[in-house]
């Protein structure tokens, strides 16, 4: 049996795919080994792969996740999932690498991912051979829900927010001792700031938010898109940032003077397709 999974720092999708060619979906909580401390990653991964995986018999298994590059936590990570499903052959990829194979498949493309986090890469029809810098929620992620968070909360507590917005985080309780303990003393501070999408989602039609969330794919697509972008490439975007705010990302792709990306909010229908066809 195959397994692929497609994980963000917040949630992950998984498909079992029988011998027989029949998929059955799961959902679990994401897998980020750089938000896990190192020695606490096999507790997490036993924690967060759906209990109903738990014993299978595995041939393949095929992890794609945010945070995954070759790195000492990548690879306690891949030990991880060889102890829960020890006859399989793991392979812990980066979700760039996913994204990319989901949008393309085999042909060329420039591929971004918009979630909790962002990244950007070439894909040249088998692996990503150039990505632009990823330098995480503090410093970089523009274009992500994390950073349309940060924006969200900086106008807040610095008094530029309209006061119908404001008024709505008042009575939500938001107060700056909450948030400085969410964003520098709690465990998932990239996962708080993205949590504040929902609430942009809600009011996307104010000025305010779509001048926010504009501002905030304007900024990766000149840091990160159009540096990598190549004549006859292109662009595809996975994620649900790109699914939910996607006249904006349409609009801003074309004021940097490219086509309307293909836009794709979970990758992992055809991520089990793409792996199919490959086992043929």
């Amino acid at each position: 049996m195959l397994l692929i999974a497609d994980s963000g720092s917040t949630k992950s999708d998984w498909r079992l795919v029988l011998p027989d060619g029949t998929r059955i979906s799961y959902a679990g909580r994401g897998i980020n080994p750089l938000h896990v401390p190192q020695d606490s990653l096999p507790a997490a991964v036993m924690e967060r792969v759906p209990r109903e995986l738990l014993g299978v018999q595995l041939r393949q298994l095929f992890f794609y996740g945010a945070g995954c590059s070759q790195t000492s936590a990548t690879r306690t990570l891949a030990e991880a999932f060889g102890s829960l499903f020890a006859q399989a052959q793991v392979q812990v990829l980066p979700d760039l690498l996913g994204a990319a194979r989901a949008l393309f498949g085999c042909k060329k493309g420039v591929v971004a991912v918009l979630g909790t986090g962002s990244s950007c890469g070439v894909y040249d029809g088998h692996s990503v051979v150039k990505h632009s810098n990823a330098l995480g929620y503090i410093v970089g992620d523009e274009g992500s829900a994390a950073d349309m968070g940060k924006r969200l909360l900086r106008a807040y507590f610095y008094g530029q927010l309209p006061a119908t917005l404001a008024m709505q985080l008042e009575q939500q309780g938001l107060t700056r001792e909450q948030m400085l303990q969410a964003v520098y003393g709690g465990s998932a501070p990239a996962e708080y700031l993205a949590g504040f999408s929902g609430f942009l989602v809600k009011n996307r039609d104010s000025d305010f938010v779509r001048g926010l969330v504009r501002q905030s794919l304007d900024s990766f697509f000149g840091c990160h898109v159009k540096p990598l972008h190549s004549a006859g490439y292109q662009v595809g975007v996975v994620g649900s940032v790109g699914f939910l705010f996607a006249d904006a990302l349409n609009d801003v792709a074309q004021q940097h003077g490219l086509a309307p990306p293909e836009i794709l909010r979970y990758p992992i229908e055809r991520l089990a397709n793409y792996h199919v066809e490959v086992e043929r």
